[in-house]
Order: C-alpha cells, then sequence, then structure tokens
C-alpha cells in the first residue's frame, strides 16, 4: 500500500538530510505535489521546498525524446554539502551552522539582514558577531540558501533613480498642493503628519482596498480594509479611524494628510469633515505632484512589507479583520535601523507622551 501522506516530524529551521530529501523526491516526482503540500508534510517553509527543488532539478529525455523536470535528491545533497563545506573557518560565521539556522528561519520570517545582524549581536546565543553587509554577501554567494525573493524587499540592490520632471497637481482647490503643505511636516519632526495611500487586490470590479495610513515621523501604520476604490468608501473607512480614536484624540493625531492624485481621493471636503458632522475640520489634505510617488516616500516603502503578506494580484476578499491587524502589527512592531532597532510603536508612544 503506497504511503501518500508523511507528516515528517521534523524540528523547524533545521537544514533537510538525505532522508528527507528523498521523500520530496517522492512527493514532487511521483505524487505531483506542489511546494505549498509537501512543505506542510516536511513540517517547514514553502519557500525552503522551493529552494531545495531548485537546487535539484535536472532534465531527463523521455521515450519520445520530450524534456521532463525531475527531483534528484542526491544532486540536491551534492549541492548542499558543498555550500556547507564552504562555511568554514576563512568566513566570518565559521562553522556556527546555528547562526546560519537562525539567519535563514529569520529571513523566511520577513525579517531583513540589517534586523537580523542586530539580534544577533545584541544576544548571549552567539559567539560571532556579523555585519548585515556580510549576510547579503552570503547570499550573492550561495553560501545561505535563500533566495533573494525571501527578501522583505526581494531584489535589494538599488536602482538608479531616473530623473523626471514633476506636473503641479491641476484641477484641485488652491493651497492645497504638497508645496503648500506646513514646513514642520517635511521635516519629520513632529507627529501627526500622515500619507494615505490605497493598497489594491486583484483588479476586479467590487474587488476589497486596503486603505493604509502611514505617519511620516515614526512610520506607524494603519491598515483598513474597505470594500472598493470609490470616494465614498475612502471616507468612511476615515470615519472608522476616528471613531476609534475619538474626535478630539483623532485631530490632534491627524493634522495633515498627503495623497496622491488618485480620483478616490479626490473628496478634500469629505476627507476633511468629521462624521460627526461638526464644522471644525478633523485634519487637513494635500495632493503630491502628478508622478511623483517619491513625495510620498513613507506610504511606498510600508507598501512593500504589505506585499510580502499579499502579492500583487491576490484577492482581497477572503482577508479577514484580524489577518489585516497582524500585518499592521508586524510592521509597527518589526524593529528599525533608522530608530535604532526600536519599533514604531514605540517611538510613537514616545512622541505622543513627550507632546
Amino acid at each position: 500500500m503506497r504511503q501518500s501522506n508523511y507528516i515528517i516530524e521534523r524540528e523547524k529551521g533545521k537544514h533537510l538530510k538525505l532522508g528527507a530529501r528523498k521523500i520530496i523526491a517522492h512527493l514532487y516526482n511521483k505524487q505531483n505535489k506542489n511546494y505549498s503540500e509537501i512543505a506542510r508534510e516536511m513540517n517547514c517553509h514553502r519557500t525552503t521546498i522551493s529552494r531545495e527543488i531548485k537546487k535539484g532539478l535536472t532534465t531527463f529525455k523521455n521515450a519520445d525524446w520530450s524534456d521532463r523536470e525531475v527531483y534528484v535528491p542526491e544532486i540536491a545533497q551534492g549541492v548542499y554539502d558543498e555550500n556547507a563545506t564552504a562555511k568554514g573557518p576563512k568566513l566570518k560565521i565559521g562553522k556556527d551552522f546555528d547562526m546560519v539556522d537562525y539567519i535563514e528561519e529569520k529571513i523566511e520570517k520577513k525579517y531583513s539582514p540589517e534586523v537580523i545582524a542586530n539580534e544577533i549581536n545584541e544576544s548571549d546565543q552567539f559567539k560571532t558577531s556579523i555585519h548585515y553587509r556580510t549576510i547579503y554577501n552570503y547570499i550573492d554567494r550561495g553560501i545561505l540558501l535563500i533566495d533573494k525573493d525571501d527578501l522583505v524587499y526581494g531584489n535589494y540592490r538599488k536602482k538608479k533613480k531616473r530623473k523626471r520632471e514633476s506636473q503641479s497637481t491641476k484641477n484641485y482647490k488652491q493651497n492645497r498642493t504638497i508645496g503648500d503643505r506646513p514646513e514642520i511636516a517635511n521635516q519629520r519632526k513632529e507627529v501627526g503628519h500622515w500619507e494615505m495611500d490605497l493598497v489594491e487586490g486583484k483588479k476586479d470590479k467590487d474587488e476589497p482596498n486596503l486603505l493604509v495610513l502611514s505617519e511620516r515621523t515614526t512610520r506607524k501604520e494603519i491598515i483598513e480594509k474597505i470594500p472598493d476604490k470609490t470616494q465614498e468608501s475612502v471616507i468612511k473607512g476615515l470615519d472608522r479611524i476616528e471613531r476609534r480614536h475619538g474626535v478630539v484624540k483623532f485631530r490632534e493625531i491627524f493634522k495633515t494628510i498627503t495623497t496622491d492624485n488618485g480620483s478616490e481621493f479626490k473628496n478634500y471636503e469629505g476627507i476633511e469633515e468629521s462624521f460627526t458632522g461638526s464644522n471644525i475640520s478633523r485634519t487637513k489634505q494635500y495632493y503630491c505632484d502628478a508622478y511623483c510617488s517619491w513625495q510620498r516616500g513613507t506610504n511606498e516603502n510600508i507598501n512593500k512589507m504589505i506585499r510580502r503578506f499579499l502579492p500583487k494580484g491576490s484577492s482581497f476578499k477572503g482577508l479577514t479583520r484580524n489577518e489585516v491587524k497582524k500585518i499592521q502589527k508586524f510592521i509597527n512592531t518589526y524593529p528599525r535601523k533608522m530608530f535604532g532597532f526600536k519599533t514604531s510603536r514605540e517611538i510613537f508612544k514616545e512622541k505622543i507622551s513627550v507632546a
């Protein structure tokens, strides 16, 4: 009787051995299971299986001379052994395989090399300190079994910026361009100046979107699921956020909001008006120049972190409020190099308490 489900009792974070690789070969070659299905049975992350199969993938000829790709465990083991040999005394990590496992496991959990290096250097668990650039170098050299796509920002090499002439925002009320925004908002010294954007799901009609607000000074993030990409839904999303904070507190914390020129943000009166109908504005909205997404740089960078959980083209219809809040919590509790590896939540609380 053929065994179809293995469910391996294997400690997460530990490297695969030849026996486990033979099981992967059976699941992939014979049972045609995908990466996610194999990962569940092997008790490991999907990206671990993806990397593993790429190491041992070989092309064979069928009887009709057509090609077929097969995962060969012995080839994958040979690649692993060669990489392990490279982890010798000449390398910074020496033979500290626990550190290697720690780095790979942390990257699977969406932590950047900067954050990982800081945790290693601050911990008593490891004898050796390491610089984050060393981790990047090991990824490039194939010493760490990590795909660049596993990194928080994927292809981490900076691209040359192309200069593009900005175009002034048109067809909006005067005194609402980013050039009219208070100078203190540009300086990032005062809490309360936000950038707002939509993260889109599938490009279908009535597909839910995520309304995201990023605080410029502390990088605190608020994510609100809204039913569609309309002005009405954007305003209702802001209304819910205002209710949770309270009218007075919202006005104190949300001094300005900067958006792009999308039609969903065009109703500045609705965005600025409190859900209570008060004559006192709850915030002040400003618009970036056309084709200048860099003017909302905080938004753009944090949106990349959201995409690690919700890739482009994925549907948000089944996304629960609890799942949205988990992503929000990950971002707000993520150690940030710019803050000495403190989190946005910590910096936000510090700034608010001082104010």
